[in-house]
């Protein structure tokens, strides 16, 4: 529900251009006072008054929200499914792709979420390598190497731009056993027979490894996977 209340379109838009922000609908009720307050900051009418990205980060309601208490036991099998993760066919990881961001229960994505947004310390979205560092010496104390560590970023980072992103987290993150559980499977498996017919052939292969020709795959390299 957007903050300009009105009886019509014309008196909304009016509020708008006025920058009058209003929470008096009992929709905003619930809604604590700094979220509240983060969003007027937002909406400040004048650009030069209005937060930076930088400075709308290091609101309250943010860097409360970010200091999230987790399951220490769950983190720690995170890190170490990181650090046993390794795909070394794209097909394989073409599969667990598709598993970790269709098919995981809403439990399963907020525990990840949440172990993710505890490693992610600048917010973007990402890590980097110094973030994953972090993140072991704060679980597991220094018992992993740097080199150890690198070995197992460069595993997970398998689009190799540098950092793990949310997708490549989950993929990583995720128990073999869970991802590859019976149910899970057979519905990977429907996403590669597109006909239905119970049988993947190898242009349904290429079909899914090159996403409609958009893959950064060779066409030599999809067909060494499907041989």
């Amino acid at each position: 529900m957007p903050p300009f209340n009105g009886q019509s379109d014309q008196e909304i838009m009016k509020k708008v251009r006025l920058g009058t922000v209003s929470f008096d609908d009992r929709i905003w009720s619930s809604i604590s006072d700094r979220a509240k307050d983060f969003i007027s900051k937002l909406l400040t009418y004048k650009q030069e008054d209005r937060p930076t990205a930088e400075e709308a980060l290091k609101h309250p309601w943010l860097t409360e929200l970010a200091s999230l208490q987790i399951d220490e036991t769950l983190t720690l099998s995170v890190l170490d499914n990181m650090k046993d993760f390794r795909v070394d066919q794209t097909l394989k990881q073409a599969t667990y792709a598709f598993i970790a961001s269709q098919l995981l229960t809403k439990q399963e994505r907020d525990n990840l979420a949440r172990v993710f947004r505890t490693f992610d310390k600048n917010g973007d979205g990402k890590l980097d390598m110094d973030e994953v560092k972090t993140g072991y010496i704060d679980h597991y104390g220094k018992i992993l190497s740097d080199e150890d560590v690198e070995k197992m970023f460069n595993a997970v980072d398998t689009d190799r731009s540098g950092y793990i992103d949310y997708s490549e987290f989950v993929v990583a993150a995720m128990n073999e056993r869970q991802l590859t559980s019976n149910d899970k499977l057979q519905a990977a498996f429907k996403m590669f027979d597109k006909d239905g017919s119970g049988i993947i052939s190898a242009d349904e292969i290429r079909d899914v490894l090159t996403f409609g020709g958009t893959s950064t795959l060779s066409a030599s390299a999809v067909d060494q996977i499907i041989k």
